[in-house]
């Protein structure tokens, strides 16, 4: 609400990219450019002529726009100054707008609890405040860096499987962008081996490499002539590395590499500077995945909320 006498002032902004950028990699304007196509709403809240706050929505059938289209999370994004009745004032501006383009169903996908408490806290609230309901809700699965490595926090199971990777010499490391195609080649034949297929074509993965410079990283884990295990991560905030995707390839099972792609990743992130690490969601909806659940938590990996929002416009 706000204060007595004071009215929250704001501009909102329609595909104007006004900048700066505010939240995660998935909040960018490139981001929203390459998915959403001509079906998009990217709305900005300009305070005293400065965007203070953004959020893009995707048009899907039936009425429904969707933040993100395509993609982990979106949601709002805002500065730490931007006062409370503001951020509620543009997410009614931003309503109304949906309205005028014939919205008739929003949702909303928020950055998991960890990634943020106090956002996903005021967000949470904000969306429940003004009449969405929780229409999905997971368990994703991710781990704040501190002095100890991830070494000492995996389960003394996994532990003696690294020890017994590098006893085998498999060797796990940052790998050149280069390196896509034999990435992609890997994780899709793990994805394969369990009858599913990767959600990216490697024309997108690698349209991503392109459009996010610096913020995509390919790993690899070496078992003689052949990629054992890879990763395709993600650096969506200078403290957030995301495992977009992980696996390792048929017939490594035993041998565990990916224990020691994630060792890799680890010891990465801390000399970037990151200080968290995501590794996705561990349950669809209302249905665990408990194996996955425990594998990453063996890892070192804790759990956090994810939810959807959504509500219905008149």
């Amino acid at each position: 609400m706000a204060e007595p006498g004071r009215q929250p002032s704001g501009e909102l902004l329609e595909n104007r990219f006004a900048g700066p950028a505010l939240g995660s990699l998935f909040h960018s304007p490139e981001f929203f450019r390459m998915h959403a196509g001509e079906a998009g709403l990217y709305l900005e809240w300009a305070v005293q002529g400065q965007v203070q706050a953004c959020i893009h929505f995707t048009r899907q059938e039936g009425g429904l726009w969707r933040s993100p289209g395509r993609g982990t999370f979106a949601g709002y994004a805002w500065s730490s100054t931007l006062p409370m009745d503001s951020l509620w004032a543009f997410h009614q501006a931003a309503l109304q707008r949906l309205h005028d383009h014939g919205a008739r169903q929003v949702q909303i996908l928020t950055a998991p609890m960890a990634h943020d408490p106090l956002a996903f806290s005021q967000q949470s609230y904000l969306l429940r405040s003004t009449g969405f309901d929780i229409t999905r809700c997971d368990l994703n699965q991710s781990i704040a860096l501190d002095s100890r490595p991830l070494a000492e926090r995996m389960s003394y199971g996994n532990l003696k499987r690294l020890r017994k990777c590098q006893r085998e010499g498999v060797v796990a490391e940052l790998l050149g962008p280069d390196a896509l195609a034999a990435v992609v080649d890997t994780l899709a034949a793990n994805r394969a081996a369990k009858g599913h297929s990767l959600s990216m074509t490697l024309d997108g993965l690698a349209q991503m490499q392109q459009r996010f410079p610096g913020q995509v990283f390919l790993y690899g884990a070496q078992a003689g002539d052949e990629q054992a295990a890879a990763a395709y991560c993600l650096r969506l905030t200078p403290q957030t590395l995301y495992v977009f995707y992980w696996g390792d390839r048929p017939g490594y099972a035993q041998l565990s590499p990916v224990v020691a792609l994630a060792d890799c990743i680890d010891r990465h992130a801390r000399s970037l500077g990151v200080e968290h690490i995501c590794v996705g969601t561990s349950t669809i909806d209302a249905a665990p995945n408990f194996g996955l659940l425990q594998f990453k938590r063996n890892l070192g990996f804790g759990e956090s909320l994810k939810l959807q929002f959504t509500r219905s416009l008149p």
